[in-house]
């Protein structure tokens, strides 16, 4: 959990009240069959995480699509491969789901990390868009 708290402020986005648990998260997210939870660790230690969600598709002659979201490696061990194994593995799941495309969403803030997915293949191709349902 200490990994994600580099991908928000507490300023980014509201909060619901009450609080979600995030192991309560965590629970639901390792039993769902669509989902992935995959971990890099250095030296014992987890340094990096990456959430894969395959879903099913109604276009594209109704082949699956991928969903990266949660990509994240401590800061004191980026460069040195944890980062590049997690998206590789992403990808392979991707694939072998029969999916056609993986997407994922990076905050226009992050140029290095838009630097890092360019890097392995990904282009950017649109504008996203975004609503809160709860208020601020």
């Amino acid at each position: 959990m200490e990994l994600y708290q580099q991908l928000t402020s507490p300023l980014d986005e509201p909060v619901p009240e009450p609080q979600p648990d995030p192991r309560r998260a965590i629970e639901q997210i390792v039993v769902d069959p669509a989902r992935s939870l995959l971990v890099a660790e250095l030296d014992g230690q987890v340094v990096g995480t990456v959430d894969v969600l395959i879903a099913p598709n109604l276009t594209h002659h109704a082949q699956p699509w991928a969903l990266v979201e949660n990509v994240v490696v401590a800061e004191w061990a980026r460069r040195r491969g944890a980062g590049r194994a997690l998206m590789l593995r992403a990808i392979e799941l991707a694939r072998e789901a029969g999916c056609y495309k993986v997407n994922l969403i990076s905050g226009n803030e992050r140029t290095g990390a838009h630097d890092f997915y360019r890097s392995l293949g990904f282009e950017a191709i649109g504008q996203g868009f975004k609503t809160y349902l709860f208020e601020r």
